[in-house]
């Protein structure tokens, strides 16, 4: 990822608040039960008691520490979206890239599939196939990867149709490289970025249904530490004790949301580093007798504009436009100075 983009990311405080909110969730999630006062499923006092020094969020109705639960509970709910998230673009991305380059059956084949499951409530779907193979955490990974690859593919699709126009793209078929070798230089690294942007929509939507199940009682079972467990199972004290189900719904939310606030933001960012896609600053160049023949060319092309660059013969036109590309003529170095091409350097 190019420094560039990160910096655009980070440029404004809602996403600068929203990684500090992501980092001390998945720090909670995943170092929280190594400093619980109390085991997940331990008895400690009376149903729904009060907030006192020893039970930061009080009881649950059984009389657990509902703090300790909280801090166990957020790892099976991060661990399962992040896990189902990976790898419907582990699957979706090269059946993407496949179709969008080579069409043909197959391509009409993933359309078709992918046509059905868009059809297919989120939520009903996965009702239906854990009532029908009984719920266990894999069957859930897998319900969540069904619906995520049909989305993922057809992004990644239109986006690899799109750069096989390139004349770069040409340029590789002609000279006979092998399908995989375009993949993987070619399409691969300009599907990341848009990929990468993606990824926090699908990863907010992994929470939800997870979480969602696990109300209904289809995630992990009693006694099990688990987010959406604890709104449910304390959903009968929520007059008396309404913190014990808004600690763990309020970290669902304020995750989701800080998630969508940075893919959102790294889109964005995305775009607004492509807007100059050419910057040099301070271009100098020397001879093998370290005569000057560039000077301080420093120019700025944005994205559609045709810069001219003028001169008299011998003047450095040539030079310079070599050295855009990283070359020098024969006798001559790039002394110093700074090429970005859409951020990189």
């Amino acid at each position: 990822m190019r420094r560039s983009v990160l910096r655009l990311t980070l440029a404004k405080p809602a996403p600068r608040i929203a990684l500090v909110l992501v980092v001390i969730i998945v720090a909670l999630a995943s170092l929280g039960p190594f400093f619980s006062p109390y085991a997940f499923d331990e008895i400690v006092g009376a149903p729904f008691a009060p907030i006192t020094h020893e039970h930061w969020l009080g009881t649950d109705f059984l009389g657990r520490d509902t703090f300790s639960r909280f801090l166990y509970g957020g790892r099976t709910v991060l661990v399962v979206a992040l896990c189902a998230t990976v790898a419907a673009y582990v699957v979706a991305v090269p059946l993407g890239i496949y179709s969008g380059l080579r069409r043909g059956a197959l391509d009409i084949l993933l359309i078709a599939i992918s046509d059905v499951i868009y059809a297919l409530p989120p939520a009903i779907f996965l009702l239906v196939l854990l009532a029908s193979t009984g719920p266990s955490l894999p069957t859930v990974i897998i319900g969540i990867v069904i619906l995520h690859s049909p989305r993922i593919f057809r992004i990644v699709r239109l986006i690899t149709m799109d750069i096989s126009k390139n004349e770069y793209v040409e340029a590789a078929f002609a000279r006979g490289e092998s399908w995989a070798a375009i993949c993987f230089l070619d399409i691969l690294p300009n599907v990341l970025t848009p990929v990468l942007a993606d990824f926090g929509v699908r990863l907010c939507g992994s929470i939800i249904l997870y979480a969602s199940l696990s109300y209904l009682g289809l995630g992990l079972p009693p006694p099990a530490a688990d987010w959406g467990l604890m709104i449910s199972e304390n959903r009968i004290g929520i007059t008396i004790s309404p913190w014990i189900a808004l600690a763990p719904a309020l970290a669902i939310a304020a995750f989701s949301v800080a998630v969508n606030v940075l893919a959102d933001s790294f889109a964005r960012s995305v775009g607004r580093s492509k807007e100059i896609p050419l910057v040099v600053q301070s271009l100098f160049m020397h001879d093998l007798t370290s005569r000057e023949i560039v000077s301080d060319v420093s120019l700025h092309v944005k994205r559609g504009e045709v810069l001219a660059i003028i001169g008299e013969s011998g003047s450095g036109k040539t030079s310079v436009a070599l050295s855009l590309l990283g070359f020098a003529r024969p006798g001559m170095r790039i002394s110093s100075g700074k090429i970005l091409i859409g951020g990189t350097d």
